[in-house]
């Protein structure tokens, strides 16, 4: 098991990544609004439709950027649980390397492997 000086530092990690992710929702949010000002203003066909597709991406981002921060802030938890670092599915600690490749890793490389099978079958 890492020490509480690593998890220390995964934690300072997380909290930066929850803090850019954050920024980055706020972000999205303030250009959609100002599309959402100035839609219909003169807009033909076309710039209706690449506003779809533009809306559609931006839509997309949000949700992936939601789904990181959810993710960021359950390590977080886990953190001051005592949880983290320890396998959600077998209960043996994750290897650090992983961790730090993933802060928010919930599963052991071969706990991993295992579910990624199960669902392409």
């Amino acid at each position: 098991m890492p020490s509480t000086t690593i998890f220390a530092a995964q934690r300072e990690r997380l909290e930066a990544e929850r803090d850019a992710l954050l920024a980055e929702i706020a972000a999205l949010e303030r250009e959609r609004a100002s599309r959402e000002e100035s839609a219909g203003i003169g807009n033909v066909v076309a710039e209706e439709m690449m506003e779809t597709l533009v809306r559609e991406r931006d839509l997309a981002l949000r949700s992936n950027a939601r789904d990181l921060l959810e993710q960021v802030n359950a390590a977080l938890r886990r953190i001051d649980e005592g949880t983290y670092g320890i396998c959600a599915d077998c209960g043996e600690p994750i290897p650090l390397e992983r961790l730090e490749a993933l802060p928010y890793a919930t599963l052991c490389v071969r706990c991993q492997a295992a579910r990624e099978r199960a669902r392409r079958w």
